[in-house]
């Protein structure tokens, strides 16, 4: 786990809450009862395992099933819906200067935040169900991901060799010990960079303030911006990433409890047929009750029975 660089994100993510929860605490917000902050352990849990298949058992996966990396046909889909690979354009705006790229870098970064602030935010409002829904999305999103990535091998632009100028940041020490550890090769189709954010913007529509609806718009734009600037990613990874968004968000309102909840009681409301409808309706009669022998039975006067109405109105005698 250590060698896919598991530990520090995991460390990172759990640093980055606690000091959500401390700018709360100075900001006069109360804190949240521990046992929802018990509500991130299931993510966590399920977030090593994650990054535990990718790093770990990806690659196997692919060399197993005798898949071949798709690079030569994502660049061909890029030729026919774009023109040319999006990430050229930057090259030709100069957009692949340092200051830019940095710029990009920063955004780019923020995948690994926007998921724990997301959480953390619902944590603290203490809006539990807002919380499952955020955490059943990202476990759709990130393992659906995840499959598409051992049956789809995309190494990524970066793996394209002479077609532009390195990125000042490939010539760094540091940067093939990041990509070696904290990158799996094929992790590219389709761009979780982009499903991710809009992911979160989706699930939180109408649930946050709109200047904190309107920063997480520009920074999934932003980050969106960003997979192609740095060339991880062909143009038609981003679309699929914009799909899966969709596709996820859906999947999670879905099978969410309250979704389900919902509809069992309205199928509760809808469960006549409409005949059984009528027939209900019309066997609403008043029964005033009927004698037998020296005992006599009264009957609610309202009474719905799905029976033809009979007259039980006369005492009736037995013949002896």
């Amino acid at each position: 786990i250590a060698q896919g660089g598991l530990t520090k994100r995991t460390l990172w993510g759990v640093a980055a809450l606690l000091l959500l929860l401390l700018a709360g605490k100075l900001l006069g917000i109360r804190a949240p009862n521990p046992l929802r902050i018990a509500e991130f352990i299931p993510f966590v849990v399920a977030l090593m395992a994650y990054e535990s298949l990718k790093h770990m058992h990806a690659t196997a996966l692919t060399v197993w099933l005798g898949i071949q990396p798709k690079d030569s046909l994502m660049m061909a889909a890029d030729n026919a819906v774009f023109g040319k690979t999006p990430y050229l354009w930057f090259a030709q705006w100069g957009l692949d200067r340092p200051g830019f790229i940095t710029i990009m870098s920063a955004f780019y970064s923020l995948y690994y935040v926007a998921p724990i602030a997301a959480m953390g935010w619902f944590t603290i409002a203490e809006d539990v169900a807002q919380l499952r829904l955020i955490r059943r999305g990202l476990l759709i999103g990130l393992y659906g991901g995840y499959c598409s990535y051992v049956l789809i091998p995309v190494a990524g632009p970066l793996s394209v060799p002479g077609l532009v100028k390195p990125l000042f940041f490939e010539q760094m020490t540091g940067f093939q010990f990041l990509m070696d550890n904290f990158r799996y090769a094929f992790d590219c189709f389709p761009s979780l960079h982009t499903a991710i954010p809009w992911l979160l913007v989706l699930l939180c529509w109408n649930k946050l303030p709109r200047w904190l609806m309107a920063v997480a718009i520009i920074c999934s734009l932003g980050v969106t911006v960003s997979t192609v600037a740095l060339r991880f990613h062909y143009g038609v990874d981003v679309l699929a990433g914009l799909a899966w968004a969709w596709t996820a968000a859906t999947l999670a309102r879905l099978s969410s409890p309250a979704h389900t909840a919902n509809r069992r009681s309205t199928g509760e409301q809808n469960s006549f047929w409409p005949e059984e409808k009528q027939l209900a309706a019309s066997t609403r009669i008043p029964l005033r009750g009927f004698s037998y022998g020296r005992s006599r039975i009264d009957i609610a006067s309202n009474l719905s029975c799905p029976i033809p109405p009979r007259d039980f109105g006369r005492s009736q005698r037995p013949h002896a």
